[in-house]
């Protein structure tokens, strides 16, 4: 047989070449079975392979572009098929109906390889099976880096879920997950843990004073400062609304009394300049409670938000500390 006369052949042997499918592949030992092959002109939209038929022949891209779109319960993918690149192999060599649709991007030529003849070019081509595997282990990779970029982002927006978007500071849902953390690891090794509560005295005044941006604002320098009032490792949380949690970890009463009066002078020597020229002055009630066996993240602050309470019972702008036994120490 002349291979070199075209009319018989669907693509030409420089085609052939060019093409990345049949890298590195001898043209005669794959020409004859070219011959049960055709060429096919596609319109963009036209469907190719989907779901929902069997496929029956491997697809080759001569020119123009093929999307694959994949639909999940965990939403959809689509990805392209350039030209020497193929589609519909997987479904061939596997004997199960295509996981994907494929359909034409733009105007497109293909080379149509029906199944059975696809299976035995590959049988008579070692490089032809190698070249396939080559283009299936880049696939591979193409979505397991998919995949981590995929997984990244999920874990971003869970961190994100998990910070007050107003000051900054970790949340609620941060303090569930972290603070019963940190409390078993206390109860267990019997390690200091001291929890603190804190609210901004009058900050209702605030609000019905100056109005909700400047109770936000006052909220944010509450927040910077009292991340600058603690060591790296507290952990200080929004609690809601006008409320401020910190778990200090290693940290005893003695050293809590320490670090809670610096916070309230912090805060008292702190004040909020609204644009308008308005100065709102800041102060905060501080109590606290140390861990004691079998504290849960709930006892544990409530205890320290009783002496909250008893802190602002107590003309505001103070220190607690709650004794136990329904004591308190007024700092």
């Amino acid at each position: 047989m002349n291979y070199d006369e075209l009319e018989t052949l669907p693509i030409s042997r420089n085609t052939f070449y060019n093409l990345d499918i049949f890298k590195n592949v001898q043209f005669e030992k794959l020409a004859g079975f070219l011959l049960s092959c055709s060429t096919e002109i596609v319109e963009p939209g036209t469907k190719l392979i989907y779901p929902e038929l069997e496929n029956q022949r491997l697809i080759i891209l001569l020119e123009g572009l093929l999307e694959v779109k994949l639909e999940s319960q965990g939403g959809e993918f689509t990805d392209t098929i350039k030209p020497g690149h193929c589609a519909g192999e997987m479904s061939i060599f596997d004997d199960i109906k295509p996981s994907a649709t494929v359909s034409a991007k733009e105007k497109s030529k293909l080379l149509i390889i029906p199944a059975d003849v696809a299976t035995v070019m590959v049988h008579a081509s070692h490089q032809l099976c190698l070249n396939f595997l080559h283009i299936l282990s880049q696939r591979l990779r193409n979505n397991n880096k998919v995949v981590c970029e995929e997984q990244y982002h999920i874990r971003c927006m869970e961190e994100f879920a998990k910070i007050d978007p107003m000051t900054g500071l970790h949340n609620r849902r941060w303090l569930e997950e972290m603070y019963t953390r940190e409390i078993n690891r206390s109860n267990i090794g019997n390690f200091s843990l001291t929890a603190f509560m804190i609210d901004v005295d009058h900050f209702k005044n605030v609000n019905d004073t100056y109005g909700h941006l400047a109770g936000d604002q006052v909220l944010i320098s509450v927040a910077r400062t009292l991340v600058h009032s603690l060591r790296p490792s507290d952990m200080p949380v929004r609690y809601g609304g006008e409320e401020f949690t910190v778990f200090l970890p290693g940290t005893t009463t003695k050293n809590a009394k320490v670090i809670a009066e610096r916070i309230r002078s912090n805060m008292e020597n702190m004040s909020v300049v609204l644009p308008d020229g308005n100065v709102i002055p800041v102060t905060v009630s501080i109590g606290f409670a140390e861990r004691v066996d079998g504290d849960t993240v709930a006892s544990l602050i409530e205890r320290a938000d009783q002496a909250v309470y008893q802190a602002k019972e107590n003309g505001r702008n103070r220190v607690c500390q709650n004794l136990g036994g329904g004591k308190f120490n007024l700092l």
